[in-house]
């Protein structure tokens, strides 16, 4: 089941101008819909009329704070599954435990460095788009058991008998295992950037089993077949290499699947090069749309 793909919308709220021109001139180069709005109260009205995808929200404004708008977003049935990702200065990072503590996803702190701000963008878009998705598909298995509203069901799908109804279900339960298991990657990418703010050995000792468990999620079963099939058609290919295809598949930046394999992100555009060579593509092909896109 395909479901239709919209332009993401993000509402970025910040007293500062310069702060809104900067974050929405990188935003939209991943071509996302940007609204803005200098206060915590013309915020709080804008999201009454657009259903959001993803709010950035600046901690300290007059009048109405960002703790405040949190609040008020999260307290709302509306908007409180909206993700928040908090702007901040680096002298204001001792506040971060509270934006989480009232339901904020994420931080990104001023100056913006372009990496980061698309990486924890793109992050939580994606949750959100795959919890939706799953929703959906729930949505439509519950039909497809209930008799009342299967007929209507097949009609629209155009399924013709219970057959096609079995195969159509067994289908949407193995999107939804996979939903499930990509949700759960990025709910734990979100988990370590929250931990890594705390400096203990604890907190370290987590972080790596956090990791730990990212890289087993890509090399479960859920991608065993996916890896086969590299694996038949691009025998060169290592370990290694299906771990990364793995990452690129999911369209991830350099940058990101860098703090994966904990390496630099120029080193991860060079093991790209040599993975390239090994699937054979011309230099007009892009590696992350040939994985993303790959039948198997």
């Amino acid at each position: 089941m395909e479901l239709k793909e919209s332009k993401k919308k993000i509402l970025i709220v910040d007293d500062v101008p310069k702060n809104i021109e900067l974050a929405a001139s990188i935003l939209q180069t991943k071509n996302y819909n940007i609204t803005f709005a200098k206060s915590g109260s013309i915020a709080l009205e804008k999201v009454k009329s657009i259903d959001f995808d993803l709010i950035l929200l600046d901690v300290m404004m007059p009048e109405m704070d960002g703790f405040e708008v949190c609040q008020h977003l999260k307290d709302d049935e509306n908007t409180k599954d909206i993700p928040v990702i908090f702007l901040t200065a680096k002298s204001e990072t001792e506040n971060v435990i509270k934006g989480f503590e009232l339901g904020a996803v994420d931080y990104v702190t001023k100056p913006f460095k372009t990496d980061e701000l698309l990486a924890r963008v793109k992050t939580h878009v994606e949750i959100r788009k795959k919890l939706e998705e799953k929703k959906e598909i729930e949505k439509i298995l519950m039909e497809t058991i209930d008799p009342k509203e299967q007929h209507q069901l097949m009609d629209e799908l155009g399924v013709e008998n219970s057959e096609e109804t079995e195969s159509l279900k067994k289908q949407l339960e193995s999107r939804k295992a996979e939903l499930e298991n990509v949700t759960l990657f990025y709910e734990l990418r979100s988990q370590m950037d929250k931990l890594i703010q705390d400096k203990s050995p604890v907190a370290r000792m987590e972080i790596r089993h956090i990791k730990e468990m990212i890289s087993n999620l890509f090399i479960d079963k859920s991608n065993q077949e996916f890896h086969r099939s590299l694996k038949n058609n691009f025998p060169k290919l290592t370990f290694d290499d299906l771990r990364l295809c793995s990452y690129l598949k999911q369209r991830f930046l350099n940058v990101e699947i860098a703090e994966f394999l904990e390496t630099s992100p120029e080193a991860v555009y060079t093991r790209k090069s040599r993975l390239r060579q090994k699937l054979d593509l011309t230099k007009d092909q892009d590696i992350t749309e040939f994985l993303a896109n790959y039948v198997y």
